[in-house]
């Protein structure tokens, strides 16, 4: 059974189509399936995060989705700031990258939809006033933006 039920699958394509012009990749960070027998704590909503994934990349050829296993990938880890699963990062023209860590459920599945479309174009929809204000920031700005279904 798909995670993205087909009626929003729909409405998500679409969006794309008029909204998602430029490429935009998505390397997702997870844990390979422990094999039988094999002690390794598992990882909480990793499968469930690139089931989700998945579904959200083949609505659209401009999305690349690259997996990578958190521990055998470590140095792709480490270059993108990953240090706990799942997680992946959005890149595209914008200058920098968003991180997600979790899964994109409830609220959070609009924010990476419409993150998504903004780092493939490399703009926001920020008011002109803020875009002035943040272009005079000289230096490299860690900006966390945390959510929660409760």
């Amino acid at each position: 059974m798909p995670m993205i039920p087909e009626k929003d699958s729909k409405l998500i394509r679409g969006h794309f189509a008029k909204h998602l012009k430029d490429p935009v990749t998505i390397d997702y960070f997870t844990q390979r399936e422990p094999a039988e027998g094999l002690p390794i704590r598992e990882c909480a909503y990793c499968r469930e995060t690139g089931e989700l994934l998945e579904e959200l990349a083949a609505l659209s050829e401009q999305i690349r989705l690259n997996v990578h296993d958190f521990v055998a990938d470590e140095g792709k880890a480490k270059e993108f700031g990953i240090d706990r699963i799942p997680a992946f990062v959005l890149s595209g023209r914008a200058k920098g990258r968003v991180r997600f860590f979790g899964i994109p459920s409830g609220y959070e599945f609009s924010s990476l939809i419409e993150d998504l479309v903004d780092v493939a174009r490399g703009a926001t929809d920020l008011a002109p006033k803020a875009v002035e204000e943040l272009s005079a920031v000289a230096r490299p700005v860690h900006i966390r933006v945390f959510g929660t279904p409760t």
